[in-house]
């Protein structure tokens, strides 16, 4: 079974851009999982993240500075870097100049580029996603089992802009067209987008989570992504859906 940053094609492309919602976290530990032990892989994000788990990196210093010096950090790993934390210890990102910085010491960078605060679905916001310059591929995360969820601020952040994009009501439910406007909306999921642009549909676990995940992708214009792969980060189970010759 191949690993998922070998679906992804994690190796083709130095620096990774993450938009969306429903996985996003858990994604950066799938990724990284397989590359640590031989590679630099720097996370860091150009919003705030949700700081990961002690075993999920190798390296973290939230204090970062203009005169940061890499010399020094020169093992293969996890590499966390950000700019302080609130006291919900969330981590506070970089701005993309500073990554820009950062990135050429590392053989890979994994950037969150927009924030979800947890919930499955989140609508976007005229200011996000900010994604560096440098970014060779934009991943953008989708949970196939927000379908049939009630739309309100519990389930969907920034639920306004979810409301204006899908044309959907405050307790209607999630349909497959509101996610097919999310992922082809040129205001939503790929907002500007750089390099390759991949869809990960995530939580694709029981029989109707793949019958309803193929029913959307077979709805969607693929000409708008270059790679689909579905799957599960929970059970490490993942497919090719679609792919562009690239």
């Amino acid at each position: 079974m191949k690993m998922l940053s070998d679906l992804l094609k994690l190796k083709e492309y130095q620096n990774i851009a993450l938009v969306g919602a429903g996985g996003k976290t858990t994604l950066i530990n799938r990724l990284t999982e397989s590359l640590r032990k031989k590679s630099k892989i720097l996370i860091s994000s150009t919003t705030t993240f949700i700081k990961p788990a002690v075993t999920m990196y190798d390296f973290i210093d939230d204090v970062y500075h203009e005169d940061y010096q890499m010399d020094g950090l020169t093992k293969p790993g996890v590499y966390i870097i950000g700019k302080g934390k609130n006291l919900k210890n969330l981590v506070f990102g970089l701005s993309c100049e500073e990554i820009a910085v950062l990135s050429p010491w590392f053989d890979h960078s994994i950037i969150e580029c927009d924030f979800s605060n947890g919930r499955p679905l989140k609508g976007f916001r005229d200011s996000e996603p900010k994604i560096p310059e440098a970014t060779h591929a934009t991943i953008g995360v989708l949970d196939i089992q927000s379908l049939g969820v009630q739309v309100n601020a519990k389930n969907i952040h920034h639920l306004d802009k979810y409301l204006i994009l899908t044309g959907s009501s405050i307790g209607s439910l999630v349909t497959i067209e509101d996610l097919k406007k999310i992922i082809e909306d040129p205001k939503a999921l790929f907002k500007n987008a750089k390099g390759k642009r991949i869809l990960y549909i995530n939580k694709v676990e029981k029989e109707l989570d793949q019958a309803l995940t193929k029913s959307l992708v077979g709805q969607l214009d693929l000409t708008k992504v270059d790679l689909v792969v579905a799957g599960s980060l929970v059970l490490n189970r993942y497919e090719i859906l679609y792919q562009e010759s690239f």
